[in-house]
């Protein structure tokens, strides 16, 4: 399967769910299974992992967000949908019995979480870009520190989070897939 077709996958797979989910056309790109897919560690399976990372985009979206495939249902409906679409990824990560992955999205989950918790979305978008990044190219020490600084509140922690990212990316010839999740960032509803 293609990454491109990701959200596409993802809805059809929530059709099959039934009721009370009510499911529209995700009208956009998945930049973040896109990116995700298009690596070194990522691309022999590229689309189940492209996949997996909208499945946890989605989950994410929902539960701190606006659902990309979701007619919008009432907040505690959002999140238990947010739950669902969380456990999807996961049993697609599952079946890719991939440890360094699974490590990665699980601190990506739980950081993103405590910097939304903290009033950061900001900084739980820069972290998105940077893990998906390390999902398709390899994580290192630098941004497992870099993350690390991040959680903990220190200065600069974003800006070498971001480094890393570019630098990663770029060594990856993941230009333009980068620059496509760093735009679904970019142009995300500001009230979030």
């Amino acid at each position: 399967m293609s990454p491109s077709s990701a959200l596409d996958r993802l809805a059809d797979r929530v059709r099959e769910e039934g009721s009370p989910l009510t499911v529209r056309e995700p009208g956009q790109a998945s930049a973040f299974g896109e990116l995700a897919a298009a690596g070194p560690r990522t691309s022999e399976r590229a689309g189940d992992y492209a996949f997996v990372v909208e499945a946890v985009r989605e989950g994410y979206l929902c539960h701190y967000g606006e659902s990309r495939i979701l007619e919008m249902p009432d907040p505690d409906l959002a999140l238990l949908a947010g739950d669902l679409f969380y456990a999807i990824g996961i049993r697609g990560l599952a079946e890719l019995d991939d440890l360094e992955s699974t490590g990665i999205l699980s601190d990506l989950i739980r950081v993103a979480a405590e910097l939304e918790a903290a009033g950061r979305p900001d900084l739980a978008e820069t972290l998105w870009v940077a893990q998906i990044v390390a999902l398709a190219c390899g994580k290192d020490d630098q941004l497992s520190s870099a993350t690390a600084a991040l959680e903990a509140g220190q200065t600069d922690a974003a800006r070498a989070v971001r480094e890393w990212s570019i630098e990663t990316a770029a060594a990856n010839g993941l230009g333009r897939e980068f620059d496509l999740a760093q735009t679904a960032i970019d142009s995300r509803p500001s009230n979030f």
